[in-house]
This record gives C-alpha cells, structure tokens and sequence, in this order.
C-alpha cells in the first residue's frame, strides 16, 4: 500500500515562493472579477459602513443603504428579481405602554450589525445564480454587532430579532475530514441555508450554528445558547437545542388571526388569551386523540423503532394520534399549515414532554432532517421512523423523499391514500405489511 493511493487527483497544492507571493496575491488587472467576489466585496464595504451607525435616523439609512446596495448587485450580475431583497417600507411605529415608551422601526441595523462575505476563495466556480439569496422582511431588527454569515440563503420573517452579539453561522468546516490547516480547507466548507420565520427572536450573544436550518414561527434562542439543531415553531430553546417551553397560546392566536405587526403590538395581556385558548383546546382535544385503541396495531408494528433515545417524523398530520403515541421518543412534525400546531405544543406542554418540535414550512415536497448536515463520521444522522398521513388538499409526499429522512433499517409508515397513482417505491425500501389507524389503511416498508 503506497501513501499516494489515498491523495485525491483532483487536489492540488502549488508551492509559491516568498519573491512570487505578492504578485501572485494581486488580482489581475485586466480579467473581470468572479461574481462572488463582487458579492463579497459588496458586504465587506456594508459591514465596514456598519460601523459608523448610530443614532435611530442612521439605522434607518443604513437599511435602506443595504437594500440599494444589494438590488444594484443584484441588477450589475443579471439575478433575478428577488434574488435580493430588504423589506424596509413601513413607517416607524412610536408604541406607547404605561408610563413608557420605545421606538418599532422599519427594517433597520443597530451599530456594528452585518452581513459577512463568505470566503469568496472557496467559491471561484460560482455562477452568478449560485450566489446565496438575502431575503429579509419587515420591521426585522439588527442589534448591535449581530451578525450573519451569508455563505447560504438567508430567509428572515416579519418582526424576527437578533439581539445584540447574536451570530447566524452559515459556514461549516467539517471535523471529521483531513485535519483542518488553519480552518480554510476548501473541501470542508458547506453553505446550508436557513429560515427565520416571523418573529423569530434569538437571543443576546446566541450563536446559531450550521446544522440549524430553521427557527420557527415565534421561536426564541435563549441568551447566550449554542445551538446546532432548527427549532420548532413557537417553543423557546436554550444552550445545545434543549427545548425550554412551548407557547401554544401564541401559536393560536397568531394562527387564527392575521394579525400586523401593529396589532400585535397592541396585544399584552397574553394570561387571557391563554385562558380563551385553553378553552378552545378542552373543547376539541378528545376528538383529535382519537379512540382509545385507534392506535394499538400501528404501536405493535413500529414497537422496535420508537421509545427512549429514538427519533420519528410525523407528515402532514390530521390528529394528535401519531404525536401522542410516538411520545416516548422524540417526534418532529413537518406540515404546511399552523392549524394543528397550538394543539400539538399544548398536548406537549400538559404532559411534560419536551420531545417534541413542529415546523409549517412543508412546501416543495421537502422534508426536514434531524439536523440540516447529512453527515457526521461517526454519528447515524436520520429518524427511526417516519409516518406520513393523506391530505386530499395537498400533493402527496413522494416515497422517494419520505425515505430520504430516514436512516438505514427506519420504518416508513404511509396511508395507502398518498400512494394512488404513485410510481414504484425506491428500490431500498421493502414492504412489510399493512395496518389500521383510525379506520384508515396504511402501508409499512423498512429502509434498506
């Protein structure tokens, strides 16, 4: 066995002298700049104006600044429309409560608040298309000296938050590769994306890591946390993704209503609207558990894949059914609508579990992982199981991507509804058997 039967033929590495370096470093004068160079140069040159914010009237230039300096980019390498995009319209909202009083602006950046280039180095083959979208809402704020990574597509909601010294880190350089010479190894770099949904609000010198792909619907990162995992909508996570509360009164009212930005400012007595919601759910929770026993087949089925330190994925779920059965272990539920969403957190809440994540941004047909990465050396990344129920209003969930969440030797539960007209399974899944939920006939197949 020869050293050299383990270098890779596609990686080079050139030794440069000391007389060479400076010229080597000097871009040439007369060859045009890659376009993710100009991106980032163009958020060097933001963040270095960043710096000179202060008062209030300068956060909101400084925004607007982003936005124009963002959509020239964006025109200057023919993107499409949208591809950049800083919602800063609106009027500053003086809201008045007490004895006091504060400020809600537009879209604006606090002292030393930034977006950082990636390492334009590690991206030379980069169309501009390739280039990672920014797309931020209304009345989002910056606190001083937050920052985000945008080596990855940047998504941030309406009213979302990153408090003073937050970081959104959006640039991995793997572990378990060959060692890392001074962390710039090119190879080790990935760029997921993420989401902040409306309201989101992560918490003073919080850093976000990588894995983290999406922090919900009113979802909090506690001060100074760490987390490497997305967080659900509507629950308030601390240090290592440690769920803390969930708060299905706000996932209801916020549900129910489409309410602004100005009518949630008005709203402050969150112990009533608990009460009216506590009500709501008293009065349609039974029926969502189901039958006592709706479930006895589906829990002898998948006994060997659920319980104590095991992971399942519930789509698209109409009832409370799979949650509560499910609730041993740990259960993510993906769906694209809020409306079971109070109900699940609040059944959560009522019996101490602290298993338990939700996220509505079931679109496209994608579905989450347990992390945002997809490998680690010497962990199994992927759910146990995965159970997906039938919703006539939506397109079906392919089998194709209902196994991919899954790691080897998972179980794939579907109602045979969802597979109508479906084409042939994957060849890496097996068919078990069928059983019954709730009068509903559903399919088992284990993951090869």
């Amino acid at each position: 066995m020869n050293k050299s039967d383990y270098f890779d033929p596609d990686t080079t590495v050139e030794r440069v002298s000391a007389e060479e370096f400076p010229g080597r470093l000097a871009p040439s004068a007369t060859s045009e700049p890659y376009p993710v160079v100009r991106y980032a140069a163009t958020l060097k040159e933001l963040r270095k104006q960043s710096s000179k914010i202060g008062n209030e009237q300068q956060q909101l230039e400084f925004g607007r600044l982003v936005k124009e300096s963002l959509e020239n980019l964006g025109a200057e390498l023919n993107l499409p429309d949208g591809h950049f995009s800083v919602d800063t319209s609106g009027d500053p909202l003086l809201v008045k409560e007490g004895a006091g009083q504060h400020w809600i602006l537009p879209t604006h950046f606090e002292g030393g608040a930034y977006f950082s280039a990636p390492h334009a180095d590690h991206q030379y083959a980069f169309e501009g298309h390739q280039i990672p979208r920014i797309n931020i809402g209304r009345y989002v704020r910056f606190g001083k000296s937050s920052g985000i990574n945008a080596g990855g597509d940047i998504t941030i909601g309406d009213g979302a938050w990153l408090s003073p010294g937050s970081l959104l880190l959006r640039q991995d350089h793997g572990a378990y590769g060959r060692p890392s010479i001074g962390s710039r190894t090119v190879s080790m770099t990935t760029q997921p994306s993420i989401t902040l949904r409306d309201y989101a609000w992560v918490g003073r010198d919080a850093m976000v890591g990588w894995n983290s792909d999406y922090i919900g619907l009113g979802g909090i990162v506690g001060i100074r946390s760490f987390i490497n995992s997305w967080v659900g909508d509507y629950s308030i996570v601390g240090d290592h993704d440690r769920i803390l509360q969930y708060q299905p009164f706000k996932a209801f009212l916020l549900g129910e209503y489409r309410l602004t930005v100005e009518e949630v400012l008005r709203i402050s007595d969150w112990a009533r609207v608990d009460q009216d919601w506590l009500k709501v759910y008293a009065k349609n929770v039974t029926a969502l558990l189901g039958a006592d026993g709706d479930t006895a087949e589906f829990g002898e089925a998948v006994r060997d894949v659920t319980g104590n330190g095991r992971k399942a994925l519930v789509v698209q779920p109409s009832s409370l059914r799979f949650v509560s059965a499910l609730a041993a272990g740990r259960v993510d539920v993906v769906t694209d609508s809020q409306a079971l969403t109070p109900y699940v957190l609040q059944w959560a809440n009522d019996h101490k579990n602290r298993r338990t994540r939700v996220r509505s941004d079931l679109a496209g047909l994608d579905l989450p992982v347990e992390t945002a990465g997809v490998l680690h050396y010497d962990k199994r990344v992927g759910y146990d199981l995965v159970v997906a129920e039938h919703d006539g209003h939506a397109p079906a969930v392919p089998l194709a991507e209902l196994q991919r969440p899954l790691h080897q030797g998972g179980l794939l539960v579907v109602d045979v509804r969802s597979l109508e007209g479906a084409a042939d399974g994957p060849d890496h899944l097996v068919e078990l058997r069928e059983l019954r939920v709730g009068g509903e006939l559903f399919k088992v197949f284990e993951k090869k």
